[in-house]
């Protein structure tokens, strides 16, 4: 990780005056899956550390980020945006109290963002703090079995103090600093087309495993190769179809709302929605191809020892994120006819 923060890819979504790439977001997803084609917990890590710069962007004073962002050696800044903790304002800054689960990439950061509420009468306002992780207490609960190398674990706080010009506060999360394209999106839409690129990329990189799989693996029974069985070109045929098609139809949504963020205007609700489910359409076609290339795969897909074990054990993590989860499918579908979503997030 610290050699992708020094070649700037951990610096993709930061703005440029901020010393940042200031990406496109397909550009930001063909880089996601490249990496996570290698590695999925690299390529998921290398993602949510662009995140984390992101979010740290979007309310963090502009001269303390680009500090951050122009540091030699570059500083690896991980995190999480949900509103966790509790923030009490005192003299000269905030004190920080909270627990925060999921944040991936926590030992190896130089810092930590959190994101926490205003203690006072409602309404609250909410918090980003930027935290040297020697301040942050890092728990050890990251035992999984896909995404491990990924080293999610919760993060802990108590009363720690931060300098007032490491934290911003705003009204929500809307609320950004920075005139870039990215910012002008709604965080519910900044944040699941990522998640297409790690899952195509394992997706991917399971295609890859089982072509060289079926190219010398002989059945027990009849001693053919596995490439000259039916089942196993049938696989592998929908594999490529469930990928490319789930990519195409996330790419046309993100090309679709990058373009109207370009140009200051709003996000439709229908687009919104579209936008939503391709993403989480995409990674669920993603998790069917690797399932479909592990059944045709045999008992080899079962060991241990197999890239095509862990392939179907890390992409079936990607939809247990709450932005690509198949549950946004019922919000989706609710917007499209008409309906209120049932989600504050649409």
């Amino acid at each position: 990780m610290q050699a992708f923060a020094n070649e700037g890819l951990l610096r993709i979504l930061a703005p440029s005056g901020y010393g940042g790439e200031e990406a496109t977001g397909v550009e930001f997803m063909r880089l996601v899956e490249t990496v996570a084609r290698m590695d999925g917990s690299a390529g998921w890590t290398v993602m949510t550390l662009n995140e984390e710069i992101e979010i740290s962007a979007g309310y963090v004073a502009p001269e303390t980020m680009r500090a951050v962002c122009t540091s030699s050696p570059a500083t690896i800044v991980a995190g999480s945006g949900a509103t966790l903790g509790r923030a009490l304002e005192v003299d000269g800054g905030w004190r920080i109290s909270g627990r925060w689960p999921f944040v991936t990439g926590g030992p190896v950061a130089d810092e930590i963002v959190v994101g926490a509420t205003v203690t006072g009468p409602k309404p609250r306002p909410l918090c980003f703090a930027l935290v040297p992780a020697s301040d942050v207490r890092i728990l050890d609960t990251w035992d999984t079995v896909g995404l491990r190398g990924t080293g999610s674990h919760d993060v802990e706080l108590d009363a720690v103090f931060v300098p007032a010009e490491r934290v911003g506060v705003v009204r929500s999360g809307r609320d950004t600093l920075p005139d870039a394209t990215l910012f002008r999106l709604p965080p519910a839409l900044r944040f699941p087309f990522p998640k297409v690129g790690v899952a195509t990329g394992i997706a991917r990189a399971a295609i890859d495993e089982f072509v060289a799989l079926a190219e010398g693996k002989l059945a027990r029974v009849s001693r053919t190769l596995l490439r000259d069985r039916p089942d196993a070109q049938l696989a592998v045929a929908r594999a490529e179809a469930l990928v490319g098609s789930g990519w195409a139809f996330a790419l046309e949504m993100v090309e679709t709302i990058w373009a109207l963020a370009e140009q200051g205007r709003p996000v439709p609700r229908d687009v919104h929605a579209r936008t939503r489910g391709a993403c989480s359409h995409a990674v669920a076609s993603c998790v069917s191809a690797v399932e479909t290339l592990c059944t045709a795969a045999g008992t080899t897909a079962n060991l241990r020892t197999s890239p095509l074990h862990r392939h179907l054990a890390d992409v079936r993590a990607v939809p247990q994120h709450v932005m690509v989860g198949g549950y946004n499918d019922l919000n989706v579908g609710r917007v499209l006819l008409g309906l209120d979503a049932d989600d504050p997030l649409f």
